[in-house]
């Protein structure tokens, strides 16, 4: 289908999408002075279009998930690409972003937005439209591909954006990141009102800029890849220790963990405990040259693991918080009843979002759907309330409620 796109861009076509090679103002110089940054001020305060951003990250190089470069357009003053590694407080900018938002996948690039200063007052997620109108494929190239028929290369998402100075194509990829957002905005918002579904998105929008930054997970340690086959509390204490020294040291110099030691070389440590220095060292990834450096630091946590008594070991299973849920693969085994209203609670959200041509954990999150089939319901409360509790209580929309409630009432029998 041919599509007439606005803003000056190209005409699309959505069975051949028509790559876009180049942003429509060439590639910006990078802002890296408070010089340039006050006159980038200047500029963006005499827009009035939406406002379109990205974030550029190095992770899997750098320690954390730092933002590296912020990439602001607004149509009717052009793109700006700012190096935050050299200008880490942006908030100069906030009076000239006052106005709607527009981002891909939100939730990644909030917290690295308010890390740098920047705030939303209102916001347009193109993502969370994309999926609420249907689309099936929700990354930013292949929305754009469905929507406006031109396609867009993405070959330096993963690259490490602390490099400097950025090469001239990485660049060019970054202005192209922000180039379609406020295009699919027009676009995705006329087919949400179109579809009744505008106010779906913004309760979707308002949620989203309500998320708290994550809580960092206990344990992570346990979360490395072949965790689950190191049985003995020894090997789990050794696992443990190695984890929590890796991350000291990536931290302390800014290196991705993985880049310091893999994890596949903590999990053969952990299932043959080192005896000693040459033990450890024959794992290469101990005796790479940016880990050896450390090999005091490793066998002082192996030392450490050593001198443990036994019940001081972490115990051979991931301890329960309290009010957590089990993972559905293990209900069968655990609860046979909650397994079986789990059954009927996902067919019935699974009945719902077919109707509506969505996918199912759009119009309800899986959490969500756990939460309201792990414990029985309690026969003496009033028909439904106490489903609608749980539903508000794990975060369910009001739109998410109005669809799901009483047919997941009327399957359950309550």
């Amino acid at each position: 289908m041919l599509i007439n796109n606005g803003g000056g861009l190209p005409r699309g076509d959505t069975d051949d999408p028509k790559l876009i090679a180049q942003p429509r103002g060439g590639i910006p110089a990078v802002i890296d002075t408070q010089h340039d940054l006050e006159r980038a001020v200047r500029n963006l305060k005499t827009g009035t279009a939406p406002v379109a951003l990205d974030v550029e990250r190095a992770q899997g190089f750098r320690y954390g998930s730092d933002p590296y470069l912020v990439q602001i357009r607004r149509e009717d003053v052009g793109t700006f690409l700012i190096d935050t590694h050299a200008l880490p407080d942006l908030s100069a900018l906030q009076p000239g972003l006052e106005d709607v938002w527009l981002l891909h996948d939100c939730l990644q690039d909030l917290p690295n937005l308010r890390q740098v200063g920047l705030r939303p007052s209102s916001l347009f997620d193109t993502e969370i439209a994309a999926r609420l109108v249907g689309l099936q494929r929700f990354g930013l190239a292949a929305v754009a591909e469905q929507v406006l028929g031109l396609g867009l290369v993405k070959d330096h998402q993963a690259s490490d954006w602390s490099v400097r100075p950025l090469p001239k194509e990485w660049l060019r990829y970054a202005a192209l990141d922000v180039e379609l957002l406020t295009e699919l905005y027009y676009r995705l918002s006329k087919k949400l009102d179109q579809m009744g579904r505008w106010e779906w998105a913004q309760q979707e929008f308002s949620y989203s800029l309500s998320v708290p930054p994550a809580a960092t997970k206990p344990d992570r340690w346990r979360s490395v890849p072949g965790s689950g086959k190191i049985r003995s509390r020894r090997g789990l204490g050794v696992l443990k220790a190695l984890w929590e020294t890796r991350e000291s040291i990536a931290r302390r110099i800014d290196l991705s963990p993985g880049r310091l030691v893999r994890n596949a070389a903590l999990i053969r440590a952990a299932a043959a405990p080192p005896k000693n220095r040459r033990a450890l060292m024959s794992i290469n990834e101990f005796r790479s040259p940016v880990a050896k450096q450390y090999m005091n630091e490793w066998m002082h946590a192996l030392a450490s693991v050593n001198a443990m008594a036994e019940d001081e070991l972490p115990p051979k299973n991931r301890p329960v918080q309290p009010g957590s849920i089990p993972e559905p693969r293990q209900w069968n085994r655990i609860d046979e009843s909650a397994a079986a209203r789990l059954g009927t609670v996902r067919a019935t959200v699974a009945s719902v979002a077919s109707r509506l041509d969505l996918a199912p954990e759009v119009v309800l999150a899986p959490q969500v759907q756990r939460y309201l089939a792990w414990a029985p319901l309690d026969p003496s409360r009033p028909s439904g309330d106490e489903v609608e509790e749980r539903m508000v209580f794990r975060g369910a929309r009001d739109w998410q409620i109005d669809l799901t409630l009483d047919p997941i009432c009327d399957a359950l029998g309550v």
